[in-house]
């Protein structure tokens, strides 16, 4: 890890009189088309769980950690090695320059980092209340764990990072007194992070018993704001995710929220995200269905220049269901990739930001599943991928759904 250390600083060096304060904070991959983004879901590739619980963790242990025990959670080699893998093969098979990581991990931005690969960078939900209390508070919690720092201290703890009550951190030190939060600084200055995401389609809901709203989310990205252009991050923008029909609630004026630089939208077709899933439009007419949704709600509401497709795609239900899914819907989904690709490729994105798909690969429902989907809920609205895992586990060989599997790079984008 050292090595990485020294690769990281090299690079922000380099990067270091790149940044700039736009009146419109954009990505840093610059006004774009056809570029396609992935959404990468780690728990579903790099986990020890196994679905042996309904929310597995996905490895990211202390880098200090020695190997005495090779699993994936405790040990950084292992878990390095896991990520350095699957983000070549994503890299490699799929032609993927960018990616939605939904949780820091250092070993995901490590290996982005070493493969170039653009990161919009998601954070956990709790961040949103915790980034939002004042300074003074020292009831906060970071991926659940409780951690004594709020508001600009919370915001420091994540960008310098944090072991407890101590901010900065350096992560390759063992950390025992408290939560360990790894630092998103040096990805940002290396260039791997272009975007900061707070937590996944929060609004709206209960995190830490708190209600996440509006004002709340306003004040989260206002912390986070001063405390990125402290450090000269100026140019980083701040997203939030939100379910499709929300944007007449956040937006106003045709602009986000206080704070709050773009909407990534998450427009779905009728029915293919509920759970259970319903399918009643093929493939290509849900592509169009979510063009459609996405002018009228997030477009409308939020502005062209202030939203982008953040999530996006065509679930395939789970094979082996005992009432299976109809056996089209594989051919459907390869369908819908495609017609994304080819609006994606032939249009400029207004906003600068690639239009993602969900997902890389298959993730059980939300109320778990065991090897093979024969846990419960029996359908569920995971099943998104391009790959699913061999055995439907939480690590091993990926498997693709159809054949040829696509490439989501353009071959000759337009700028």
């Amino acid at each position: 890890m050292t090595g990485l250390s020294a690769v990281i600083a090299g690079a922000a060096a380099a990067n270091a009189q790149s940044y700039s304060t736009p009146t419109l904070r954009s990505p840093r991959l610059g006004a774009v088309s056809g570029v396609i983004g992935l959404d990468y879901t780690p728990e579903a590739r790099c986990s020890d769980n196994n679905w042996s619980t309904t929310t597995p963790v996905a490895c990211n242990p202390q880098l200090s950690f020695s190997c005495t025990n090779p699993s994936l959670s405790f040990c950084p080699a292992s878990c390095q090695t896991c990520y350095n893998d699957d983000l070549t093969f994503l890299q490699n098979n799929l032609n993927v320059s960018t990616i939605t990581a939904y949780q820091p991990n250092y070993y995901i931005l490590t290996a982005a980092h070493n493969l170039n690969v653009h990161v919009m960078q998601g954070l956990f939900n709790d961040a949103i209340p915790s980034l939002a209390a004042p300074n003074s508070a020292t009831n906060c919690t970071f991926a659940g764990s409780p951690i004594p720092l709020c508001g600009s201290n919370y915001a420091a703890a994540m960008l310098d990072g944090a072991c407890g009550a101590t901010t900065p951190w350096n992560p390759a030190t063992f950390c025992s007194g408290g939560a360990y939060v790894e630092p998103l600084g040096p990805f940002i200055q290396a260039g791997t992070i272009f975007a900061i995401q707070l937590g996944n389609e929060a609004f709206n809901t209960m995190v830490n018993n708190q209600l996440v709203t509006v004002s709340m989310i306003s004040s989260a990205a206002n912390t986070l704001r001063t405390a990125l252009d402290a450090r000269g991050f100026n140019n980083i923008p701040i997203v939030v995710s939100l379910v499709l029909g929300q944007e007449k609630t956040v937006c106003a004026t045709g602009s986000p929220p206080a704070g709050v630089d773009y909407i990534a939208s998450h427009p779905y077709c009728n029915f293919v995200a509920s759970v259970p899933p319903m399918w009643p439009n093929t493939g290509d007419q849900c592509w169009q269905q979510v063009q459609t949704l996405f002018r009228t709600n997030s477009v409308n509401y939020c502005g062209a220049s202030h939203t982008f497709i953040g999530e996006t795609g065509y679930n395939t239900g789970c094979p082996n269901d005992i009432s299976p899914a109809p056996s089209t819907l594989v051919s459907y989904e390869q369908a819908f990739i495609k017609d994304l690709v080819l609006t994606t490729c032939g249009k400029v994105s207004v906003s600068g930001f690639p239009t993602f798909l969900f997902a890389y690969s298959d993730v059980c429902p939300a109320g778990g599943c065991l090897p093979g989907c024969s846990g419960e809920p029996k359908e569920g609205n995971g099943y998104f991928g391009i790959f699913h895992t061999q055995g439907y586990g939480t690590q091993g060989p990926l498997v693709a759904k159809f054949s040829p599997v696509p490439s989501l790079a353009c071959s000759t984008p337009l700028r």
